[in-house]
């Protein structure tokens, strides 16, 4: 693993680059050339080291800055497909890659070049990994034959770099796992069509069908049978920090609110004057104000190397369980108004119901709590 430079988030050249982002992104339109840009605004990098190419900066710093993105441009999808690539698929590289891989997959992610996505779950194999039935085999001239399906690959669509996790053993064994890194366009390998859903708009998904998909040796990422501790690294990374969007999102929303029920006059007087709507406001104020210190001490963790599995559910779920308490609020300040799509209270209800699902559900995260607390 690579340590990252304690360098602290308030450190004048990351302050510097946080506002040229925030104006960029206040106007940015949106759209599949605002990913691409924002990776290159340098928003991937900042949690990768500098031996591995990008700005050192840390896990703090990348999560404010997807903070900022989603607060400034109010789009849920657009902040939630870059998290996806940044915890899911680079993260593994970076951890597990050799130079080669690096300079041949991570660097066009890091630059803004390529779009990363990482391909575990299957229709019958969701957080059940013992069920994963795409398999690989070796061939005598060391190169490996793919077959299977993944479904709800998060970017897919879009995706030039695959990490694809494989069986390469029998039974339950943990071992029988392995994680390989596949090119878009190789042949063997194809990408379905979008799938439509009801929330995180902007972002893509697809299944992927892999038939007789032939990889070299050298597409291995870690090792035979490290399939689980790669997909582990990443699921560390992806659930305590994946909802750092939804802190700007629920920020944006709340200052909305707020300048909702201050100008809204009812029975002669704004709705701020009614006490009932003034608790909703604070409520929302607490969930989000918890939210956010939550996740920000898990990345100064991560910062130090000290994040652990629990603590990371245990992110994913108060911030996932806070957001939805902040949007159980958020469509009675606006009343029959909600239902309009100018309010974006409907969207980010449902991106909040969402949020309880993606990167293990909120069950799956209080049964690993409760066994790190020995239960």
């Amino acid at each position: 693993m690579h340590k990252r430079h304690e360098i602290p988030v308030a450190r004048a050249e990351f302050t510097e680059w946080l506002l040229g982002f925030r104006a960029w992104a206040g106007k940015s339109p949106g759209g599949s050339a605002a990913w691409r840009e924002a990776a290159r605004q340098g928003v991937v990098s900042l949690a990768v080291p500098e031996e591995c190419g990008g700005a050192g900066v840390g896990y703090e710093a990348a999560c404010v800055a997807l903070e900022t993105l989603a607060e400034e441009t109010g789009q849920s999808g657009l902040a939630f497909s870059l998290a996806a690539q940044m915890w899911a698929c680079q993260e593994p590289i970076s951890a597990f890659g050799t130079a080669i891989q690096r300079q041949r997959y991570l660097a066009p992610l890091l630059a803004g070049d390529a779009v990363g996505a990482f391909a575990a779950t299957e229709y019958d194999a969701g957080s059940d990994l013992l069920s994963l039935r795409t398999t690989a085999t070796q061939g005598v001239d060391g190169s490996w034959l793919l077959n299977g399906t993944k479904a709800f690959v998060t970017n897919g669509p879009s995706a030039d770099i695959f990490v694809v996790l494989a069986r390469t053993g029998e039974g339950s064994n943990l071992a029988a796992f392995t994680a390989f890194l596949v090119p878009r366009g190789t042949a063997g390998f194809s990408v379905g069509r979008r799938i439509e859903k009801g929330a995180l708009d902007g972002a893509e998904l697809c299944s992927l069908q892999l038939t007789d998909c032939r990889l070299p040796a050298e597409a291995l990422l870690a090792g035979v049978g490290d399939g689980f501790a790669v997909l582990m690294h990443a699921m560390r990374y992806e659930r305590a920090f994946i909802l750092a969007p939804s802190i700007g999102l629920m920020a944006r929303a709340l200052k909305s609110g707020v300048e909702h029920v201050r100008m809204r006059q009812q029975f002669g007087r704004p709705l701020s004057a009614n006490d009932a709507i003034r608790q909703r406001v604070v409520q929302m104020h607490m969930s989000l104000t918890s939210a956010r210190e939550f996740l920000r001490t898990s990345a100064r963790a991560a910062d130090l190397d000290t994040l652990d599995h629990q603590r990371s559910s245990l992110t994913k779920l108060h911030v996932s369980t806070e957001f939805n308490r902040f949007c159980s609020e958020l469509p009675d300040l606006y009343g029959g108004y909600s239902i309009l799509s100018e309010t974006g209270a409907m969207r980010l209800v449902a991106d909040a119901v969402a949020s309880r699902y993606y990167s293990g559900t909120s069950d799956m995260q209080m049964k690993i709590i409760a066994e790190g607390l020995g239960l």
